[in-house]
């Protein structure tokens, strides 16, 4: 999490970006009004339209930087060669620090849309969810080769618990109503991931 220092030397445009984030998560789609944005800022509504198109600009480039990221370390971990054990641990930290920036705001907005008629989010959210379980799915199946992961399970489903249990972090965050990282101890975390996919 970035501390209020570090918050002002950023442009408008990454503060509008950190705001509504916050304020999705937080409070809903339906408080993510450009008014709700400015008032947080101290800006008025309209120099957020000199960064933004439109509100659902903001959400695109939530989602667009959250996509981007993931895919990112999902792609340098499959090229590197080192262990799939610490493939899966550099994706999955990379992933808990995507979440981190975005306060999560992707998850809840995955959940938003999965029931709306949002369909040009729906779809770029879907594409991103498939493309990350194709990558994970690979070193789930590389792993049971090197006989380091169980073999009976199914590389696809293990890939949707890896994307489910974020989610789920995010959710008990937001139930919770605490502030401060969503995910307190990456460490923790990964390693209650790999104890049930890991052979001992």
């Amino acid at each position: 999490m970035i501390n209020i220092e570090d918050f002002e030397k950023l442009p408008t445009r990454e503060k509008i970006i950190r705001v509504s984030a916050n304020i999705i998560v937080k409070e809903g789609l339906k408080k993510f009004t450009a008014k709700n944005v400015a008032d947080r800022l101290g800006i008025t509504d309209a120099a957020i339209f000199k960064h933004f198109s439109s509100m659902d600009d903001i959400i695109l480039e939530i989602i667009e930087k959250y996509i981007s990221e993931c895919s990112k370390s999902a792609e340098e971990a499959l090229r590197k060669g080192e262990s799939v054990k610490e493939k899966l641990e550099h994706v999955l930290r990379a992933h808990i620090k995507v979440l981190e920036e975005t306060r999560g705001a992707v998850p809840v907005l995955c959940f938003e849309f999965s029931r709306a008629d949002e369909k040009k989010f729906h779809e770029i959210l879907q594409k991103f969810l498939n493309s990350y379980k194709e990558r994970i799915s690979k070193l789930v199946k590389e792993g049971q080769d090197e006989g380091c992961i169980r073999p009976e399970l199914d590389p696809e489903d293990t890939a949707m618990l890896f994307i489910g249990l974020i989610q789920a972090k995010v959710f008990a965050y937001i139930m919770s109503s605490k502030e401060g990282p969503i995910v307190e101890d990456p460490d923790i975390f990964i390693s209650e991931v790999f104890y049930g996919i890991m052979n001992s």
